[in-house]
């Protein structure tokens, strides 16, 4: 059952927790990626029939097409929904992008936004079928402008397709693990590699997108699900119960904590998480047990100890405003008691590709801004005089001596 904890204890969990990484796996990553490197096709066929895996690499459109027409008009119409979200909030995004343009004396220097040329999006297989990632990583890419969008998924389920149809896919692979990251980044007889992969996966995933990171661009390192939820002795304990076990069914690895300055609303979460029974995965303690109900002096240092977990999501039963200025670091953020994390997992518009492990401190969740590259350009004529000669005087500075020379030849000599 989940901790409660206090005092000192609170703050030990809190510097415990961090990014995973399980250095048993590297290894047998590692000749994964130099096994498909080498053998292409013939590695991935070979390891799918180790895994029990499907032993067909990409589906063609009409088997796309044949699989999608498994599904209810109701799921699809569902999917259709989620994707206009999806589509309507990364399109808010990029219209929000503006390039820049600095005039100086002879010269023009600015800044553009260009897409990659190529992404792989990886779905998950596991316990349950994702299509909520498919769409979340396929669409953001299409509406920030990326040529070729290609979906892997290990044993691809019909939702799962379809949601990648509503981006149009170009290319559906049905490869899982760090074989699909190897695949996409070196490229097969019948895999296209690509400039980037996104998408959350398994430790093995991770760690072929860790190891790869330099000859693919990768979005993050995602490690298993986290929430922290910020409440008072207002909070309703059983909303505040279904929302730490909504976030703990994800993963045996997952890490939900409560922080409250009020002991009666920890013992009464405490009490409804040990109800709904019928609705637990078996799994679910284990990630209970790495969770905690921190209980604390005051909202302040709620507000601490959130900073200090740096949660992948945060949500705070409170719609104070102030409160949305005073807290920093998080992957997303969920306002109210009506916001349910669970509403930002299936389509509300942003996505829910974030850091976990702490890293919410310094890199951001998937969206279009994920798929592109900022280039600086500069243009100079002959009149940039000044220019030149500021860079003639710095080259110097440095001693680089053919820098300056090469400034200097475009100095105009003064009358």
């Amino acid at each position: 059952m989940i901790p409660v904890l206090r005092g000192q204890d609170c703050w030990k969990w809190l510097d415990a927790h961090g990014p995973l990484q399980d250095d048993s796996i590297a290894e047998t990553v590692g000749t994964v990626i130099d096994e498909v490197r080498s053998e292409g096709d013939q590695a991935l066929l070979r390891l799918a029939r180790r895994f029990g895996d499907p032993e067909q690499i990409e589906l063609s459109s009409s088997e796309v097409e044949k699989i999608c027409a498994q599904l209810d008009p109701g799921t699809k119409a569902l999917l259709d929904r989620a994707a206009a979200r999806i589509k309507r909030f990364a399109e808010a995004v990029m219209a929000g992008l503006k390039p820049v343009t600095v005039e100086g004396e002879g010269y023009r220097v600015g800044q553009r936004f260009q897409p990659v040329k190529r992404v792989g999006c990886y779905a998950p297989g596991g316990r349950y079928p994702l299509p909520s990632t498919a769409l979340m990583t396929t669409i953001p890419a299409r509406v920030a402008g990326v040529e070729t969008v290609s979906l892997t998924c290990p044993a691809p389920h019909p939702a799962v397709l379809y949601a990648g149809t509503l981006a149009q896919v170009d290319h559906f692979y049905c490869v899982g693990g760090a074989q699909a990251v190897a695949a996409l980044a070196f490229g097969t007889d019948t895999i296209k590699p690509v400039d980037m992969v996104v998408g959350p996966g398994n430790a093995f995933v991770t760690e072929a997108k860790r190891r790869l990171q330099g000859v693919i661009g990768i979005d993050m390192l995602a490690g298993p699900s986290e929430v922290a939820l910020i409440a008072d002795e207002t909070a309703d304990p059983k909303w505040i119960a279904l929302d730490l076990l909504a976030q703990a069914e994800h993963d045996p690895m997952a890490k939900v904590c409560l922080m409250t300055s009020s002991e009666n609303l920890a013992r009464d979460v405490l009490r409804e998480i040990g109800q709904n029974q019928d609705l637990k995965p078996d799994f679910i303690e284990e990630s209970l047990n790495r969770g905690a109900l921190l209980v604390l002096t005051d909202l302040k240092e709620c507000i601490r100890a959130s900073e200090r977990f740096a949660a992948e999501h945060l949500q705070v039963y409170s719609e104070d405003p102030s409160l949305r200025e005073a807290l920093k670091d998080y992957g997303a953020l969920f306002l109210g008691p009506y916001s349910a994390v669970a509403l930002g997992d299936y389509g509300s518009g942003p996505n829910h590709t974030l850091p976990t492990g702490r890293a919410a401190r310094f890199s951001s969740g998937l969206s279009p801004l994920t798929y592109l590259r900022t280039q600086s350009w500069l243009q100079a004529t002959e009149d940039a005089q000044d220019l030149f000669r500021d860079t003639v005087e710095f080259a110097e500075l440095e001693g680089l001596r053919l820098h300056a020379a090469s400034a200097r030849a475009r100095v105009r000599s003064r009358r």
